[in-house]
């Protein structure tokens, strides 16, 4: 019944026209499509997300940036979701978790964002809509997601983990686990400085 209620609404009020909520509008989606890997139902949090959760959910906005408010081409989310069939940081991945979202629902999503992300009663800055989208993700100015990769300390102590940054003299690394850490970059070995260089 909802999605009927929801299609007569399109069909009378462009979606231009309606503000779009979370709980609303683009939690059932990613309840629907994206729950298996991602929710409290399922007793999964891959990534450290539940979308079932806006609480939750709007605590790990500042992650990794997985949604940035008003900002639709910086959300890691938004450019995951919007990634071809097959690409290997296309969510949900192929064969994995639920079915993808149509091109009507991205949109959806990327409106969502640009609205400032509404969620639990709070709304961050307004961004804007593009005219039109370019073919590929790298074009919004993001790139691939990083790949995890071997790290080792001046000790000789080993991790792999994803670099996401640097920030002064500090590493910002992603582990497996989905926790961020900060490492200072004088404690790495030479071979894991010179790594970093080529970043």
């Amino acid at each position: 019944m909802r999605h009927f209620v929801l299609a007569l609404l399109a069909l009378f009020y462009p979606l231009s026209s309606w503000a779009v909520e979370y709980e609303r509008d683009i939690m059932p989606i990613f309840e629907k499509k994206c729950g298996e890997c991602h929710s409290n139902a399922s007793g999964k949090a891959k990534g450290g997300l539940k979308f079932d959760d806006p609480e939750h959910f709007h605590g790990r906005f500042a992650k990794n940036s997985v949604v940035v408010p008003g900002d639709w081409d910086a959300s890691y989310l938004f450019i995951t979701i919007y990634r071809p069939e097959g690409d290997p940081d296309a969510m949900p991945p192929k064969g994995k978790g639920g079915e993808r979202l149509t091109p009507e629902e991205v949109t959806l999503v990327q409106k969502w964002i640009t609205e400032g992300a509404p969620i639990n009663g709070e709304r961050g800055e307004k961004g804007t809509m593009p005219e039109e989208m370019p073919e590929k993700p790298e074009q919004f100015g993001m790139e691939k997601a990083p790949v995890p990769k071997e790290w080792t300390n001046k000790e000789g102590k080993k991790i792999v983990a994803t670099l996401l940054k640097v920030e002064g003299d500090l590493a910002v690394h992603r582990m497996s686990n989905g926790q961020v850490y900060k490492y200072p970059i004088a404690d790495l070995s030479a071979e894991s400085q010179a790594a970093l260089k080529e970043e």
